[in-house]
């Protein structure tokens, strides 16, 4: 890999995916919207390039004599008013950058999630073959991120080199937006969390999965999925690591599943009417209401990955929230 392009560059997860590469010393051109804010990528030596990956005839200028494509741009909203703007990026923007990266004969590492994946029998943990199954949810990234994955399945399926990462709920310095994830994460470390509630997720370091990013161009295979998360934690587990980054007594008082849902809807009618993006939107919550814990194995024996503690993670975004005024 001597050439690389990174779509979504300027953001939390494409930044750190852009840093990996420099650090290696990959030629980076880097692409982002039309007047999308620079800080993540200043001091770094990298090709800018803006553009709009709904345009297909700039999607194919963009990938012009690059070796390997890292298409890591989406929109990552837990909750929109309207979806159409979600789903438009996810799956159209996709099939343009899969497209024109198939016309170039390049390589490409597509960031999917791992809520593109099902979540697995209570019990039981997941992992790259768990078949999707949350249609009971109306979730409208969880779906676009599904969607937008068959199609990159159905490119590998065609003949295109496409590896595919499907990072767990992403934490880490530089969420400078911050993504649904870091909001979570503020809101946890303000004590705005009137308890916990049974079920919880995987989690990654965004510096570990921009690794794993690098890590499957280099010795992944065409058309597999490589689960990118570090830890399972319940949710009584992350709150209890906030506390302790926070230097604070967290709750520690488990409510029903009904209740939680109740305080979280009021919640997120209050943020609405203020015109603000819901701290931890209903849906979310939902989602995280079983254990959706997933198996890295195939990340760790496959792609060589190691993983930091996750309790560093946290440590780490906490103190950059702080140095950043957002905390």
């Amino acid at each position: 890999m001597k050439h690389a392009l990174v779509t979504g560059a300027p953001g939390f997860l494409g930044a750190h995916i852009v840093r990996t590469l420099v650090e290696q010393g990959v030629r980076v051109r880097a692409w982002g919207r039309p007047g999308e804010p620079r800080d993540n990528l200043a001091g770094l030596e990298v090709e800018v390039i803006e553009g709009d990956v709904r345009d297909p005839d700039f999607a194919r200028e963009a990938v012009d004599g690059v070796d390997t494509v890292f298409h890591a741009a989406a929109v990552y909203e837990s909750w929109a008013p309207d979806p159409t703007l979600m789903y438009d990026v996810n799956m159209r923007g996709t099939f343009n950058v899969l497209e024109a990266s198939r016309r170039a004969g390049a390589r490409v590492v597509y960031t999917a999630s791992i809520v593109s994946l099902g979540r697995p029998p209570e019990g039981a943990l997941g992992d790259e073959d768990t078949a999707y199954e949350a249609w009971d949810l109306d979730f409208p990234y969880s779906r676009s991120k599904y969607h937008s994955r068959c199609l990159a399945e159905d490119f590998a399926a065609w003949g295109l080199d496409v590896r595919i990462v499907c990072p767990g709920y992403v934490m880490g310095p530089g969420d400078r937006t911050p993504t649904p994830s870091g909001q979570l994460l503020i809101a946890l470390a303000k004590g705005r969390a009137p308890g916990y509630t049974a079920g919880g997720v995987a989690y990654v370091d965004v510096r570990d999965a921009a690794r794993g990013h690098v890590a499957a161009a280099e010795r992944g295979q065409p058309g597999r999925r490589y689960v990118m998360s570090a830890e399972n934690l319940d949710n009584r587990t992350l709150l209890q690591l906030v506390s302790r980054a926070t230097e604070r007594r967290g709750w520690a008082v488990k409510l029903p599943g009904p209740v939680v849902k109740s305080l979280a809807g009021v919640m997120q009618r209050v943020a609405v009417s203020r015109g603000q993006r819901p701290d931890l939107p209903v849906v979310m919550l939902e989602y995280g209401m079983r254990n959706c814990f997933y198996d890295n194995r195939r990340a760790r024996q496959e792609l060589g990955m190691k993983f930091r503690p996750f309790e560093e993670t946290v440590s780490d975004s906490l103190q950059w929230f702080r140095d950043a005024g957002m905390l």
